[in-house]
């Protein structure tokens, strides 16, 4: 009865702002991993991922339903997500991820793999509230690397109430990718298509990652994320997926940061972006609320014609928003010619980036918008509060890049840096 009274308001609670459209029948099949598939709650000590995948088959073969996760703690990794299958996870459910030592991995895949089919009207979503992904226990160690969820080949899709509890590992902890086996005039899904991503959380990210991260999309929703201790909320750096690559009609609402590098980052790279419209933006102690940069074509792609620096399209729009100055920012190296003078010595080493491309310090400003002439974004109803430089919006030629040893000529921290640069090389 328990489970029945959660779908029915899973159902109500439906979709507001996407293109999503649920397909979760209450009155469907619903299976227990647990009861069914003989689930154990074992602290994480066993890796059941076979348990879980075998489950993921079977309700899709039976043509769909709802797959419940009980509440508990387990091990998981490398799991595909099929068509039609709805994976509920109970509330404050504690998943660890099977990661071996040494590997790339992920926690779910949607579409994912080489050759993979594209899969449609599937949600991976807390059952009465966030359920939690945690390896905080791992650390930032070169040559490997976690995500809990890839998009990829997959059309009408819901995430929803994910805590992640990160420890500054290598990728952002969702991502959205195109494929790379199918050209766009060829039709088919081949980029993550008409989903709704809300209420999601991470703490302690990369600063040079965050929860978010998308290369391609269309048509998706996001809604209240949250990006603690480290990293970029949002960030739609589109540099990667080739010709698939790009992002779509994407919206989003309500994203917060705090302690970490920015809540929005919109850098097209070689893309050409469609329309992203975002309403609600705070940050509290972050180097930047909110950072624009041009398009560029990389050098490895430059002989191709059919590439040209990249945009978003015009109408592209973030409003409404709102900086609070702090002291424990996440700052890039390359970025340093924009703290003013007074900060410089406030700047110090962040244990926790071991490839020293960052340092900690006093908020920088609200608005960094580097797009010049490239492309040209709507930045409407920007505040803040304690900041005494840079409290509106930083356009292009206001600053000007600066060698960061330089300005860092005299400081302690710079044979700090030097010094820890030195052991990573070793």
């Amino acid at each position: 009865m328990k489970y029945v009274l959660l779908m029915t308001v899973f159902v109500m609670a439906a979709v507001v702002e996407a293109a999503y459209e649920e397909t979760m029948d209450p009155n469907g099949l619903t299976m227990n991993l647990r009861t069914d598939f003989g689930l154990v709650d074992d602290g994480a000590e066993s890796n059941q991922s076979e348990q879980l995948q075998k489950a993921i088959d079977e309700v899709s073969a039976k043509g769909g339903g709802r797959l419940i996760v009980p509440k508990g703690v387990y091990r998981f990794g490398g799991i595909n997500l099929k068509s039609n299958v709805h994976l509920l996870i109970e509330k404050d459910t504690i998943i660890k991820p099977y990661w071996p030592e040494g590997t790339k991995t992920i926690v779910f895949g949607l579409g994912t793999g080489r050759n993979a089919e594209s899969i449609e009207n599937v949600s991976i979503r807390g059952l009465g509230g966030k359920f939690i992904v945690d390896y905080s226990d791992r650390g930032s160690v070169a040559g490997e690397g976690i995500r809990t969820i890839n998009c990829r080949k997959v059309k009408n899709f819901m995430l929803s109430d994910i805590d992640v509890k990160d420890s500054f590992t290598t990728y952002s902890a969702f991502i959205f990718t195109p494929s790379r086996d199918r050209d766009v005039e060829s039709g088919g899904v081949f980029r993550p298509t008409d989903g709704l991503v809300r209420n999601l959380r991470s703490t302690n990210s990369s600063p040079g990652y965050g929860l978010v991260q998308m290369h391609a999309g269309e048509t998706i929703h996001f809604e209240n994320l949250e990006a603690i201790g480290g990293g970029v909320t949002f960030r739609l750096e589109t540099g990667a997926g080739g010709h698939n690559g790009g992002v779509h009609d994407i919206t989003a609402k309500n994203l917060y940061c705090e302690n970490g590098s920015t809540a929005v980052l919109l850098g097209p790279h070689k893309a050409q972006n469609g329309v992203v419209k975002i309403d609600g933006v705070t940050v509290k102690s972050c180097a930047f609320a909110v950072t624009m940069g041009p398009g560029y074509v990389e050098k490895r792609n430059q002989s191709d014609e059919h590439y040209k620096p990249g945009v978003f399209s015009d109408g592209t729009t973030v409003k409404n928003i709102h900086a609070i100055f702090g002291t424990n920012a996440a700052i890039a190296l390359k970025g340093l010619a924009n703290v003013p003078e007074e900060y410089l010595k406030e700047l110090r080493f962040d244990e926790n980036d071991r490839k020293i491309k960052r340092v900690r310090g006093p908020s920088i400003g609200v608005v960094r918008d580097r797009t010049g002439d490239s492309w040209h974004p709507i930045i409407e109803n920007v505040t803040s509060e304690g900041f005494k430089y840079n409290k509106g919006i930083m356009s292009l030629a206001e600053k000007q890049p600066r060698n960061w040893k330089a300005r860092l000529k005299g400081l302690p921290l710079l044979e700090e840096i030097l010094r820890n640069q030195k052991k990573q090389e070793e």
